[in-house]
């Protein structure tokens, strides 16, 4: 039994079956064999597809993978594939984003860049986008982290969106913990604004809490719950209004 309480045959059984189903078997099998690749597959149900304060639509469904891998002393090169299927306020949409990032750590902050390309199939392919990032991180002291990254859109909006997260981890047993965030963001021409023009301001803030549970070694099921309070300037959901949104949903992922 594992210490959680979950067999290990059962492990077992999980982990052959996401691996199959998600990243293919050659794929997993080649991965898996190289020590320096840490592998994460992940899938989740979202009440809201909220994304940089807007709703995008209801019950979203997501699936993905990262992988990491240290390439240099104290430099991380991540990537991977993020798929979602919503239903959106104006019709139902399929998204496939593919990013890259590096992060280099130094003895106080770590540094990172970052490219990412949005993909919608059908109709909503007009919205096909990319940006790259740049962003920092520190621990501000008593458990804090901090961090603030800018975003810049280089092909559908043409704006540049910024978000600072003040975050703080507890532990509230052997396999359960409590992850909490608070955000704050803005848009310079990002965002529309409900005037039909573009957000140049603030954009929203938000609170959220996640309970990450390790139900068994690499396997975690991570409910959450989110409220983010919308800029009166933000258009937001089908009737283009600002809006503030409360919403939860839940993550499993594994990872090894």
């Amino acid at each position: 039994m594992d210490k959680c309480g979950w067999s290990s045959n059962f492990f077992m059984t999980m982990n052959n079956t996401t691996k199959a189903i998600i990243l293919g078997g050659s794929l997993v099998a080649a991965s898996a064999a190289s020590a320096e690749v840490e592998v994460d597959v992940h899938a989740g149900y979202h009440s809201i597809y909220e994304f940089r304060g807007v709703d995008l639509g209801n019950n979203l469904f997501t699936a993905g993978v990262n992988l990491s891998t240290e390439v240099a002393e104290d430099l991380t090169l991540s990537g991977g594939v993020w798929y979602g299927a919503t239903e959106g306020n104006d019709s139902s949409f399929d998204e496939i984003d593919l990013f890259f990032n590096l992060t280099k750590s130094f003895e106080r902050f770590d540094l990172s860049v970052g490219y990412t390309h949005y993909g919608f199939a059908g109709d909503a392919s007009q919205s096909n986008t990319s940006e790259w990032s740049i962003g920092a991180s520190t621990n501000l002291g008593y458990g804090v982290g901090f961090s603030t990254t800018l975003y810049q859109d280089l092909d559908f909006f043409e704006g540049s969106y910024i978000e600072s997260v003040f975050s703080r981890s507890f532990v509230l047993s052997e396999c359960v913990g409590l992850d909490l965030a608070a955000g704050i963001s803005y848009s310079n021409g990002y965002n529309l604004d409900t005037n039909g023009g573009t957000v140049n301001g603030l954009n929203s803030y938000y609170i959220s809490a996640t309970a990450p549970w390790e139900v068994g070694k690499g396997f975690t099921v991570a409910p959450y719950i989110k409220y983010v309070v919308a800029d009166s300037d933000l258009a937001s959901g089908e009737e283009g209004d600002s809006e503030n949104l409360l919403f939860g949903g839940v993550s499993v992922s594994y990872a090894f």
